[in-house]
């Protein structure tokens, strides 16, 4: 299973599943028009983003296959992420696991991240 399949599934599952929190898919890109290059987002910024109901805050989720790995720029973005004081977390697969056994547990490890802020 691709991260961007993994992505797709956690998007569909966590408004049933966590519905303090509600989560977006952040587009990192940079594209050609014309003769000028249009760049959106930070280059290592997490795939989604959520806010936490009630709680005025923004967490930040990067989602890793099993066998992916943060980039130079990812852990720079953690790193800016702590400074900030903002909420971080890196969701991975596991070998072996279905995308529905992964998103169950990914949802798990996310509720009680959330509930330890």
């Amino acid at each position: 299973m691709t991260e961007s399949q993994l992505q797709s599934a956690l998007l569909l599952h966590a408004p049933k599943s966590l519905p303090g929190i509600r989560l977006f898919r952040r587009n990192v890109i940079a594209a050609r028009v014309g003769d000028r290059t249009v760049r959106a987002g930070i280059k290592g910024q997490c795939d989604l983003y959520g806010y936490i109901r009630g709680k005025g805050r923004v967490v930040e989720i990067e989602i890793k296959s099993s066998v992916g790995r943060l980039s130079p720029e990812q852990k720079t973005w953690a790193a800016w992420c702590a400074e900030w004081e903002v909420p971080h977390i890196v969701l991975t697969g596991a070998k072996g696991e279905t995308t529905e056994e992964t998103v169950e547990r990914w949802c798990g490890e996310l509720e009680r991240f959330l509930m330890a802020l």
